[in-house]
């Protein structure tokens, strides 16, 4: 049934799926009931007149943010951490764990970074308008100079609630990231800095999955009401952007399907489903670890499936594989409580009654906790609802518009913004909804008719927008591969820079193609064989050796011929270390160029180049013992290619120099990986030879990897250092 043709008295199904009895999370209603209960539900007068100061802000103002900041720039829109007063103890450890992605905001917001901790915390059972009002800012739009405009709660819900979430995302841009350990935070702070420091890109893919289970009003309404029309309308949106959108609809959003598209080493970018979230009661063990999982294609549907759902079905954090490559990409899932569970349950809190209480606490839910957090890197974003997912809300006659709200915000976040200014469409259509609901129910206890398809329809609507929260920073953005442009075509667009600017690939946040289309623009203006060009062509070569898009082999001779040429200036007499740098990573270019192509001009150059670093490190620092273990992996490759003792010999040799350097205590890792690499060395000689004196260095040397890398940090290669023993044994 089309949504126009919906009647007061039809049975409405809401989405959510009750795990531990196969039946719906709501029971059936119908419109005359939901008015019922929407004119009996329990209203924040505050909240609300937040709301409405919001709705009638002028168009023409920026949205959240005061008038004349750039949301989009940090140095004017601030960024700040918020911690709970409660977690004082354990705030600092977090804020270690998060300390690289603190010191890059830091860097971006400059004098508008702040840290909300220690007396600045949030305080139990704080408003918004107080905890505002103690940092000095009344109501009204985002007033960085006070209080930053991204805003990142580092806290559970139960320390810091989701209503004041709500709340306080109404006019700023607000994310949670909550870990059960510190390595979560660390995870995801490491993987998102990578992302936005330029060394990797994302592909220009986007994924919408749409569950459409048998007999299933729910699901066949947001399959092909909402997900179908929305992954079209974003192909035509993006089709300049050359975007790859694709969708899973119906029978193919199966659990594996999902599966292949969050564990590919090709991960999409951008991950849209919509489904049912999986609840369950408050003493059910899966409550926990499994609600706001996503049920997919495999559920038969409420007619041939009316017992316990099992795990077969439905998408869960166990489902993510151990090598998922998620780094920097965003979800999200239309699905009740997919982003988290609230103590209390909203649907209940009605005038004169006592809510109902669904959780023993509120928590975020474990699937985007572990998309996060993911030890291979995390995804930057993860967006979802706290509380139930209101089906219905994109349908209503009088919320059509709704679609519109999705449409701009994931183009907004396809096209590079930060997700909490993205969502602002959110916001702002939860203000207007609002506001016209309070309005209408006032109307309606003042003798006003009531509409009861209009307004069961507004009232779930504003559900809806309302719960909506975001996983993760507000201010992380989406760093894809950039329109297929040779570098050729950059130098010729680029125009002479009036302004130098100093960039370094460790330093900047911007994205490798960003920094070689400003640096080519420099270069033009820079005269040939300055110091000030050497700079520039090293920090070009810097650039195109981060850059993972387009033809890598491309990428990487231009790397290479970059680096000659800052060489030019950089000679070993005028900076030496400089100059040994440059050839480090020459080598490092090279290496890589015949990984891919197995040529072996490319092999002798890196050779030369390693050498050439030798020569110039002296004493038995860091430095030489690097440029021995590079030395030690070229040959290691080319030995798997001729398969001569005489180049595995010359391996061998290069290992344990740079085992006489590394020391087990300073750079246990790489001590462990040298004497692994050594092992398969020897391992491949024994088997080659059947010399026994190989097989027993092997052994020796996986003794003494197997000592240093732990089962749980280093699980692969802990496992695949066993396997050889076992083998060899």
């Amino acid at each position: 049934m089309d949504a126009k043709g919906f009647s007061a008295e039809d049975d409405l199904v809401f989405n959510g799926i009750d795990g531990a009895t196969g039946g719906y999370l709501l029971p059936t209603v119908n419109a005359r009931e939901v008015t019922a209960f929407a004119k009996g539900a329990l209203q924040d007068r505050e909240h609300l007149r937040d709301l409405e100061r919001r709705h009638n802000q002028p168009a023409s103002k920026s949205r959240g943010v005061r008038e004349g900041v750039d949301p989009q720039d940090l140095s004017q829109a601030g960024w700040g951490i918020l911690f709970a007063h409660q977690d004082q103890e354990r705030a600092p450890a977090i804020m270690e764990a998060l300390g690289d992605l603190l010191a890059l905001r830091k860097s971006q917001a400059g004098e508008r970074y702040k840290e909300f901790s220690g007396l600045g915390a949030y305080r139990p059972g704080e408003s918004k308008t107080e905890f505002l009002a103690r940092h000095g800012v009344g109501p009204g739009p985002a007033d960085p100079d006070r209080v930053p405009y991204y805003l990142l709660i580092a806290a559970d819900p139960e320390a810091i609630p989701y209503t004041f979430q709500y709340q306080v995302d109404v006019q700023y841009a607000v994310g949670r990231v909550y870990f059960d350990d510190l390595d979560g935070y660390a995870h995801y702070a490491s993987s998102l800095v990578a992302m936005e420091t330029g060394q990797a890109v994302l592909p220009r893919r986007a994924v919408f999955v749409g569950v459409q289970n048998e007999a299933d009003q729910s699901t066949r309404l947001s399959a092909t009401r909402l997900v179908e029309p929305l992954a079209a309308k974003m192909l035509e949106l993006q089709k300049k952007s050359r975007w790859a959108v694709e969708s899973l609809l119906g029978e193919a959003a199966t659990k594996a399907a999902l599966s292949a598209q969050l564990g590919a080493t090709n991960v999409p970018a951008l991950t849209f489903t919509a489904s049912h979230g999986m609840g369950f009661p408050r003493d059910d063990p899966r409550q926990l670890p499994h609600q706001g999982a996503l049920l997919c294609r495999d559920w038969p549907g409420p007619l041939a499936w009316r017992e316990p759902i099992p795990e077969e079905f439905y998408y869960s954090a166990d489902d993510v594989a151990s090598d998922a490559q998620l780094a920097g990409s965003m979800a999200f899932h239309f699905a009740c409580y997919g982003a988290g569970t609230p103590r209390l349950d909203d649907f209940s809190q009605r005038d004169f009654r006592e809510p109902a209480a669904i959780a023993p606490h509120a928590f975020v839910a474990r699937l985007p906790q572990s998309l996060l957090g993911h030890p291979n890197g995390g995804m930057a974003a993860v967006v979802g609802h706290v509380e139930r997912a209101w089906g219905y809300s994109f349908l209503w006659e009088k919320t059509e518009s709704q679609l519109a709200v999705f449409e701009s915000t994931l183009q907004r976040v396809m096209n590079g913004y930060p997700i909490g200014y993205a969502m602002e469409y959110f916001n702002e259509r939860y203000a207007e909804l609002s506001t016209l609901l309070s309005s209408e129910l006032q109307g309606v206890r003042f003798g006003k008719a009531v509409d009861e398809l209009a307004l069961a329809g507004m009232w779930t609507a504003n559900n809806d927008a309302r719960s909506y929260v975001i996983l993760g920073d507000p201010a992380a953005r989406l760093v894809v591969a950039p329109l297929d442009r040779s570098p050729g075509d950059l130098a010729k667009q680029a125009e002479p820079a009036s302004i130098l600017v100093d960039l370094h690939p460790s330093e900047s946040s911007e994205a490798p193609l960003i920094m070689i289309d400003r640096l080519t623009r420099v270069l033009l203006s820079t005269r040939p064989d300055s110091p000030e060009w050497a700079e520039r062509q090293f920090l070009l070569g810097s650039a195109f050796g981060a850059l993972q898009r387009g033809d890598r082999r491309a990428n990487l001779r231009i790397a290479v011929e970059a680096y000659q040429a800052a060489s030019r200036v950089y000679t070993p007499e005028r900076n030496l270390e400089r100059w040994a740098d440059l050839q480090g990573r020459l080598a490092d270019q090279y290496i890589e160029l015949y990984a891919w192509t197995g040529d072996l001009e490319s092999a002798r150059a890196a050779e030369q180049a390693c050498r050439a670093v030798i020569s110039a490190t002296t004493g038995t620092g860091a430095d030489l013992a690097a440029a021995h273990l590079r030395l030690a992996d070229l040959y290691a490759g080319l030995y798997e290619h001729d398969q001569k003792e005489a180049t595995a010999g010359q391996a061998i040799e290069a290992y344990q120099k740079a085992l006489e350097v590394y020391s087990r205590e300073q750079e246990t890792f790489t001590w462990a990986m040298a004497h692994f690499a050594l092992a398969r060395l020897e391992a491949s000689l024994y088997r080659n030879t059947n010399g026994d004196h190989h097989r027993v260095r092997a052994l020796d040397d996986l003794q003494a990897a197997l000592e240093v890398l732990n089962k749980e940090i280093f699980p692969y290669q802990y496992a695949g250092a066993q396997a050889l023993q076992g083998e060899l044994s």
